[in-house]
């Protein structure tokens, strides 16, 4: 299988080779910059892993580690040593060399993986080339990554993703704090971690409406409605850090990162830290200069204020724009998560046909036959699928 993907883009393939649970290398190649040449590696349809001929330096594995303050220069020097010499992943070095733990390996190659796979998402030209391998070929460097997840996260990311970079859009600026995050993790924090850990697939329609609730508790001086990635990138922010350094201590990629700065903005947590020049003054000077001077400082302080409205209103709008747009993007998603799956179970059920002569009395029976995999009868917080066998025919919806 190969192509342009200007006639058949990135979804498009992940989508297929999902749904055909596909073992395999994906080739792209496009995109501009330091990425151009991607190999993404499935196993049944799930990414396992995400490579690339080059990367930008802030990309680099041993690079993010070291803004993250994980590891010492030293330690990367030594690795990138050991790496020339053995061949050997620089992550897998400094394991090896117990100056990283498991843990930290594999939720950095994740961020990477998913960065990568995300940029990628975003091309408009090159092409794709997919090359089926056998089982076991390949050793998953991640959790395998579920297709369908990924297309959904991939959607709300180009969607949301003008509406960020219209407000951050210079990564040199400096924020300061302008109050304290509490650091006691709340029973909402916790449940909103567990179950970002848990359900990789699910869509909370609830999450559209979660600014409004943060906008209250921005009005209330608390800062326990924050989320999780807020309050981490709300930690970092120092007044002396900029957004570039934000994004490597973060720990949670661009996307979020920025993501977070502008809800942290909008709701009154922070401040772009603003250089002021020195004024000149002088002796002497005579009354009339001295009250054109202040009635250029009235004149000032009125333009500023008519910016400041403006801004608010600017502010508000694009926040009530970004919420509306969550949930249609919810409201997409879902639908497309369920005529993806609606489009596996019917490819199943026209292979037991084929296979046993007539359509299953019930859909548990293509798990049984090793047909389909279970957890793609089951969609979160959605209604079962609504299946009837007519012996020659079925109706799935």
């Amino acid at each position: 299988m190969q192509g342009d993907l200007g006639e058949f883009g990135i979804p498009d393939i992940l989508q297929l080779l999902g749904n055909q649970q596909k073992t395999g290398i994906l080739h792209v190649t496009g995109g501009a910059g330091d990425l151009s040449d991607v190999q993404v590696y499935f196993r049944g349809g799930k990414v396992i892993r995400c490579d690339a001929a080059r990367r930008d330096k802030r990309d680099l594995l041993g690079h993010m580690m070291l803004a993250a303050g994980l590891i010492a220069r030293d330690e990367l020097d030594a690795a990138l040593k050991a790496q020339k010499q053995t061949l050997k992943p620089v992550g897998e070095v400094l394991l090896e060399n117990e100056w990283i733990t498991p843990e930290v390996l594999k939720e950095f190659t994740t961020l990477q993986t998913l960065e990568t796979l995300y940029a990628v998402f975003e091309w408009k030209a090159g092409s794709y080339r997919f090359e089926a391998r056998p089982a076991g070929f390949a050793k998953p460097v991640i959790e395998p990554l579920a297709a369908e997840s990924l297309l959904m996260e991939g959607f709300r990311r180009l969607d949301e993703w003008p509406l960020v970079r219209a407000r951050i859009n210079n990564y040199d600026i400096v924020y300061r704090p302008l109050r304290e995050v509490d650091d006691l993790e709340t029973e909402a924090d916790a449940l909103e971690r567990i179950l970002d850990d848990a359900f990789s697939e699910s869509v909370d329609m609830s999450q559209a409406g979660r600014g409004a609730g943060r906008r209250a508790a921005a009005v209330g001086g608390a800062t326990s409605r924050l989320g999780r990635k807020e309050r981490r990138v709300l930690r970092l922010i120092d007044g002396k850090t900029d957004v570039h350094a934000l994004i490597e201590r973060s720990r949670i990629g661009e996307f979020e990162t920025c993501k977070a700065l502008l809800s942290l903005l909008d709701e009154g947590f922070i401040a772009p830290v603003k250089a002021v020049p020195a004024k000149e003054s002088g002796a002497g000077g005579n009354r009339g200069r001295h009250f054109g001077r202040l009635a250029g400082r009235v004149a000032v302080n009125l333009l500023f204020l008519a910016g400041l409205v403006a801004v608010v209103w600017f502010v508000l709008r694009s926040r009530e724009q970004i919420d509306e747009n969550a949930a249609e993007v919810g409201r997409q998603t879902v639908a497309r998560l369920r005529a993806n799956r609606i489009l596996a179970a019917s490819a199943a059920l026209e292979v037991y046909r084929i296979e046993q002569g007539s359509y299953p009395e019930d859909l548990e029976a293509l798990p049984a036959k090793d047909l389909l995999d279970a957890e793609l009868l089951r969609l979160p917080g959605q209604e079962p699928f609504d299946y009837l066998s007519i012996g020659v025919d079925f109706d799935l919806r």
